[in-house]
């Protein structure tokens, strides 16, 4: 790493400004261009063993067997560009991916060989790939939400910027429920009030939902129209298991009236995206686990109605178009309604958490990237889920909690008159 720094090639001066216009000054300028154009070919040099090396120690390479013995083929590297940031090309071995250079049991080791934070790797043509070397943290600096919103519910909103720089979009009318988890003031409630935000001027789209923190839901809403089907607090949990069993019926509504010839609901403004924001459900199964049972034969207790309403507006909600937007400290089993309510999350994000915890929703492969991720800047997560690998973006910001409440009742959809 170190050698790769000391070795980079610095661009001579001009020659007005290193020795004058005169033959001298012309002769001193010309011998600086050689010494850099030789600085070039040593640094480029450099490069290449480097990253042979690294390859062959991280087995991104061929072995192959000739009369001599064992020999090891290593992807052959074209041109090198200094930078910054410093790139070069290379041409895959036969069986290669783009993606084996920035595996995560491979890119970091093979970034810090060669003096950098990360890899990006950009496709050229054939088997020929560029590797950019990222000099420090593509994630280190936050970027601001513009104040935005979609016209639509097929149109995309913004859920956060890649290592690679690609900002990730998500259209609320995407089959996939969402399920959001982190520690306190790890980013979870700044992400979804970027995510709502952008939501709540869609004319066929409608935030519904549960919230014993009355922070994400209730206030922010107040005379828009999402707010008629949203309860907040913890005052009457009941009215939670009454809102959640109310949008069951609607969906079953809409189940029985599909079209003929059609097996899902095409959402319009007459029968919008419902988005069922559910925030902190842990908790609210906790105190609804609380109340008094009833006598046999009076009625079910609330936290089993809402338990079992999570698990049909999971299990059969997609069809009808409605999408659920499940938060949580931590995706235990127990503390969401089952596994079978956890498994229903097609996209899946992790703010800071514990290594068990990010297994949990992201599959035991996530596991070494928990003693990390475990002590990870807020609005940092890690991501899954639509065809995508457990991957490491940050969200962005849109600003305090006044401005979150500030863009909702600015752009927030009006019920008619």
């Amino acid at each position: 790493m170190s050698e790769l720094h000391h070795l980079r090639p610095v661009r001579p001066s001009d020659h007005r400004t290193a020795g004058g216009t005169g033959f001298l000054g012309r002769q001193r300028a010309r011998r600086a261009q050689r010494e850099y154009e030789a600085s070039i070919l040593t640094f480029a040099s450099a490069v290449k063993g480097e990253f042979r090396a690294a390859c062959e120690g991280l087995h991104i390479c061929h072995y192959v067997s000739v009369a001599a013995g064992l020999t090891v083929r290593t992807p052959r590297v074209g041109e090198v560009r200094p930078g910054p940031p410093l790139s070069f090309t290379v041409e895959l071995l036969p069986g290669q991916e783009p993606g084996d250079f920035t595996a995560k049991e491979n890119g970091p080791r093979l970034a810090h060989s060669l003096g950098g934070h990360g890899l990006r790797v950009e496709p050229i043509a054939g088997r020929w790939v560029r590797l950019v070397v990222l000099a420090h943290d593509p994630l280190a600096d936050g970027f601001g939400l513009p104040s935005l919103t979609v016209a639509a519910g097929a149109e995309s909103v913004v859920l956060g910027r890649t290592e690679g720089g690609i900002t990730l979009g998500h259209a609320i009318t995407d089959p996939a429920h969402l399920a959001v988890q982190g520690q306190n003031g790890s980013g979870k409630s700044a992400f979804c009030y970027g995510l709502l935000s952008q939501l709540v001027a869609a004319p066929d789209v409608l935030i519904a939902g549960s919230d014993i923190t009355g922070l994400l839901l209730g206030r922010a809403f107040d005379d828009t129209a999402h707010r008629p089907h949203q309860v907040v607090g913890t005052s009457d949990l009941g009215a939670h298991a009454v809102l959640l069993e109310d949008l069951v019926a609607e969906m079953d509504r809409r189940l029985e009236h599909l079209p003929p010839r059609q097996d899902k609901i095409e959402p319009t403004t007459a029968t919008p995206t419902v988005l069922v924001v559910l925030e902190e459900v842990p908790g609210l199964l906790r105190a609804a686990d609380g109340l008094p049972k009833p006598k046999r034969g009076d009625g079910i207790p609330v936290g089993d109605r809402i338990r079992t309403a999570i698990l049909r507006l999971l299990s059969e909600g997609r069809k009808a178009a409605f999408r659920v937007l499940m938060l949580a400290q931590r995706f235990e089993a127990t503390a969401v309604g089952g596994g079978y309510a956890r498994d229903q999350f097609a996209l899946r994000l992790s703010f800071r958490v514990p290594a068990d915890s990010l297994a949990m929703l992201h599959g035991d492969d996530a596991r070494r990237l928990g003693q990390e991720h475990a002590n990870a800047d807020p609005g940092i997560a890690y991501l899954s889920g639509l065809g995508r690998d457990c991957e490491r973006i940050r969200v962005p910001y849109l600003g305090d909690y006044g401005e979150y409440v500030d863009r909702v009742q600015r752009s927030g959809r009006r019920a008619p008159r």
